[in-house]
């Protein structure tokens, strides 16, 4: 996936995928990727959001996001673009915070057969395409910008008329619930500590307890915050230039010794023997 779509010298290209990459190994972009599924169908988590993707299944991947791919049929094919977090923040930002929330709930749209809005993304999809052909024009960074930010403005207008209703939706736990999640992403390097993340949300330890278990199949808080340093250990461990010690600096492990057990028990294997499998894929 990471090699499909690769951003050259410019902060934005066009990329046609057919999810090849390696089952249930997980990576992060540090780039945001939107696509229009055209054959097959897909499981893929986002985070910690599972979502089923399918024929003229819209999906917006936001820069920095974890992402999965669970199953994926052969014949599973999507077009899309790529562009830079530069470019993604320069207008998200101007946006605010119920846009990228909203997107974060709600990455994947199924849009109906023969709809206006289906029509509308694919003709998104192919001025994608013709842009990224641009190669020697003087203001091609413009273009590749102004392209961007269109259609991320396009985004929000039809999105907006949701943002108010998503929240009226969500019970009180379920906006704890998304909150915690949140607070995984930005925390999860330095604290596992669950005190931590209820004392962030003003809330008891046994209170937050009860929001998950009602917010999931029976996962204790305990089970979220280790599927997601398993899932960050996994994403460095596909560096295979990165020292295992060096994972376990920038995860605030004592020491390799720790995670190398921290991640056999949660895992199934060593780290080493993990990294050896994803080269062997």
């Amino acid at each position: 996936m990471e090699d499909a779509i690769n951003l050259d010298v410019r902060q934005f290209c066009y990329v046609e995928s057919a999810f090849d990459m390696a089952v249930n190994n997980p990576f992060r972009m540090n780039k945001g990727y939107i696509f229009l599924c055209l054959s097959g169908e897909a499981t893929v988590n986002i985070g910690l959001v599972s979502c089923k993707i399918s024929k003229n299944t819209e999906t917006v991947l936001l820069p920095d996001a974890a992402i999965t791919v669970v199953e994926v049929s052969d014949d599973f094919f999507a077009k899309g673009f790529v562009f830079s977090k530069e470019m993604y923040d320069y207008t998200v930002l101007r946006l605010g915070l119920p846009f990228s929330r909203y997107i974060s709930s709600v990455p994947a749209y199924l849009h109906p057969e023969n709809s206006m809005s289906l029509k509308k993304t694919e003709i998104f999809m192919d001025m994608a395409k013709m842009i990224h052909e641009e190669k020697d024009n003087e203001f091609i960074f413009l273009m590749d910008r102004n392209f961007v930010e269109t259609f991320i403005l396009y985004l929000y207008d039809k999105c907006k008329s949701n943002f108010e209703r998503i929240e009226r939706m969500f019970t009180r736990h379920q906006k704890q619930f998304y909150k915690f999640l949140n607070l995984l992403d930005i925390h999860i390097k330095e604290e596992r500590n669950v005190k931590f993340y209820a004392d962030k949300l003003c809330i008891t330890s046994r209170y937050l307890r009860k929001i998950i278990l009602n917010s999931t199949q029976n996962e204790s808080t305990k089970s979220l915050i280790d599927k997601k340093l398993v899932t960050e250990i996994k994403i460095m461990l596909q560096n295979i230039d990165m020292p295992i010690q060096e994972v376990a600096d920038i995860l605030n492990f004592p020491d390799q010794s720790y995670l190398c057990r921290y991640f056999k028990l949660h895992a199934g294997m060593s780290p080493s023997e993990y990294r050896n499998q994803i080269i062997r894929q």
